[in-house]
């Protein structure tokens, strides 16, 4: 496993926990940007996966920070959530940690740490 992707898994029905995350986005003052349901779309092409969504989220606030620090920053998000069902039936949430992608970066100490504890506050159900 990459070490730069914090993961933990969850013992309770994809559904439930996807959308328990996907509300925790909405409910800490993040900007939903994009879903991506990559079960169905490799569907169409006959692929058989077990349940995987991706979210895509971030916060203006911290767009014009990035913008205003290190553009080539801009790289590393927005912050994607993997929610994703293992073999054995668990969940998988996964996301990359901001403090180690954004460490290489020229910018505000705290901020990559602040964006991990709000990240790891959605993750927490």
């Amino acid at each position: 496993m990459k070490s730069a992707i914090l993961s933990k898994s969850i013992n309770a029905p994809f559904t439930e926990v996807y959308e328990t995350i996907r509300n925790n986005v909405l409910s800490s003052g993040f900007l939903l940007l994009h879903e991506i349901d990559t079960q169905n779309i490799v569907s169409k092409h006959g692929v058989v996966i077990k349940p995987l969504k991706q979210l895509l989220f971030f916060h203006p606030d911290y767009i014009q920070k990035i913008t205003a620090q290190d553009i080539l920053a801009i790289n590393e998000i927005p912050i994607k959530i993997v929610v994703a069902e293992e073999d054995n039936g668990s969940i998988n949430v996964s996301f990359p940690n901001p403090v180690l992608n954004l460490s290489e970066y020229h910018l505000e100490h705290g901020m990559a740490k602040e964006l991990l504890e709000r990240t790891l506050k959605i993750i927490d159900i």
